[in-house]
């Protein structure tokens, strides 16, 4: 083990995760070697001063604006996107969130908390019935589902890129008997629409992005001029890094 920290972050990763994928690590040493990931992540994002670790920033941050808006999307696309549906029946919720809840009490249930958060995109947004949605990136419909049945005089387009996760909405929407969901399979670096939206929100998918600039230059194109744009987007408190897939 001692013998795994001296070893660069990616090799680590990268013998770590094909042991894992080989089942051949008991639980403890799965949780040994997340700890030192992610210490050793951490090593590599913190500067020895305030000074450096600003000049780091605006280099990663003027690199992003050399990007496109979306590199190796096929990526996480063929690891969770196009798996299996049933496979999430088994670790996701009753609303398929696939990304973070709100537990408001520590007896909350995951669909108690599933709940909880979707109903607070809704509040924070101030979402209205009747208005028109966009939801990017919009996984196996959770937010698009919870506001379709929720608002039912809202019309609903969800953007997602896995034809998996469209099936699954769309089965869900028969089975519910929803009709003002409307559900796209698309590429958000080459997506266009020419309708506008009074709500557009974007759950954990800013994270997957790089050119942000031209990302939302092209999603403020697509707002009335009311319109609100709601953003939940993972990152560090201190410091910008690349998803690493």
């Amino acid at each position: 083990m001692a013998a795994l920290v001296q070893l660069p972050y990616e090799a680590t990763v990268k013998l770590a995760l094909a042991s894992l994928e080989r089942n051949h690590l008991p639980d403890v040493v799965i949780r040994r070697l997340t700890r030192l990931l992610l210490a050793a992540r951490l090593r590599s994002g913190y500067k020895p001063s305030v000074h450096l670790q600003l000049s780091d920033l605006l280099r990663f941050i003027n690199s992003l604006k050399e990007m496109p808006i979306a590199i190796k999307t096929d990526e996480p696309k063929a690891q969770n996107y196009e798996l299996p549906t049933s496979f999430f029946n088994l670790v996701l919720g009753q609303n398929f969130k696939y990304s973070c809840c709100y537990f408001e009490k520590s007896s909350s249930t995951l669909e108690e908390a599933e709940k909880a958060m979707l109903e607070m995109y809704c509040e924070k947004s101030k979402l209205e019935d009747g208005q028109t949605v966009l939801d990017v990136g919009c996984g196996w419909g959770s937010l698009s589902l919870y506001i379709a049945q929720k608002y039912k005089n809202c019309k609903v387009t969800g953007i997602c890129n896995s034809s998996t996760q469209k099936d699954h909405i769309d089965q869900r929407c028969r089975e519910l008997g929803v009709e003002n969901v409307e559900i796209i399979v698309a590429n958000i670096s080459t997506f266009e629409v020419e309708r506008s939206f009074h709500r557009i929100y974007s759950i954990g998918m800013f994270e997957h992005m790089k050119n942000y600039k031209e990302l939302l230059k092209k999603i403020s194109g697509w707002m009335k001029e009311d319109a609100l744009l709601f953003v939940q987007h993972f990152c560090h408190k201190t410091f910008a890094y690349h998803f690493e897939v």
